[in-house]
């Protein structure tokens, strides 16, 4: 019980003995309880002055759905409020590098937006390209002068953008040439849609980068751009905030891993 508002029935309660409750007797009780259910719906109140404050709201969820923001039990709660942070308090901008630099930073990654001026050829950066390294002789997989690995990195433009076909099972049978139908409806098949790196170099200066360090040479140009490690639990919210902050019209390459 709130002694507040307990003190506020007993400075407006009638004064005289009568009215004056002893401890405990039944009036007494009345009073408590009548504060106890004051004290509900004022509590609930209190609580809504902080209901779109990301750090402080106690309806975390609500927020989320409010903003788009699918909830991921993975992520603690801690994770929860940073992320919805940038989105709550985000100010109408038409998009920039320092913008975005700023919500990737307010939400906790460690990485860095790279623009791409004077304009390189993306494919750089973004086509996967293998590298193998076997130092010795006789190398092979599993020594430890052998190295593997994967460069490369991959486009965000509009989201995540699906093409839905259904799959067949073969059914041969006795079946001859003519036959219709040789096949039975089993399954969905979602493909994702890749986007392929631009080749017109008109295009390259609507490109910028996502990742870790970056390297430029002595005209300004991008030379190397080091991978930027992104916990896999948060890889929805990470691009979620590129989309929202990312100049519009513009490609978004990102050099990063998925741990």
């Amino acid at each position: 019980m709130s002694n507040q508002t307990r003190a506020m029935l007993d400075s407006i309660w009638p004064e005289g003995a009568i009215w004056s409750p002893a401890p405990d007797d039944d009036l007494d009780k009345l009073l408590d309880g009548i504060a106890n259910n004051w004290d509900y719906p004022r509590d609930f109140l209190a609580q809504l002055a902080d209901i779109r404050n990301p750090h402080k709201t106690t309806f975390l969820s609500d927020l989320e759905r409010d903003f788009g923001v699918l909830t991921n039990n993975s992520l603690t709660e801690a994770q929860k409020r940073a992320g919805l942070s940038p989105l709550v308090y985000n100010r109408d901008s038409n998009g920039s590098d320092d913008r975005l630099q700023m919500a990737l930073d307010d939400a906790g990654f460690t990485v860095q937006v790279h623009s791409n001026s004077p304009a390189v050829d993306p494919s750089l950066f973004i086509d996967q390209d293998f590298q193998v390294v076997l130092g010795g002789g006789n190398a092979y997989l599993g020594r430890a002068d052998a190295f593997m690995g994967v460069l490369g990195g991959e486009w965000l433009v509009n989201g995540d953008q699906f093409s839905i076909g259904q799959e067949y099972t073969s059914q041969m049978g006795q079946s001859y040439l003519g036959d219709v139908g040789l096949g039975e409806y089993t399954d969905v098949d979602r493909t994702k849609k890749i986007y392929t790196t631009p080749t017109d170099p008109d295009s390259w200066p609507f490109c910028f980068f996502v990742g870790g360090d970056a390297t430029r040479n002595g005209s300004g140009e991008l030379t190397e751009i080091l991978q930027a490690d992104i916990p896999s639990e948060q890889q929805a919210e990470f691009k979620r905030i590129i989309l929202k902050y990312k100049p519009i019209f513009t490609w978004a390459g990102l050099i990063v891993n998925y741990t």
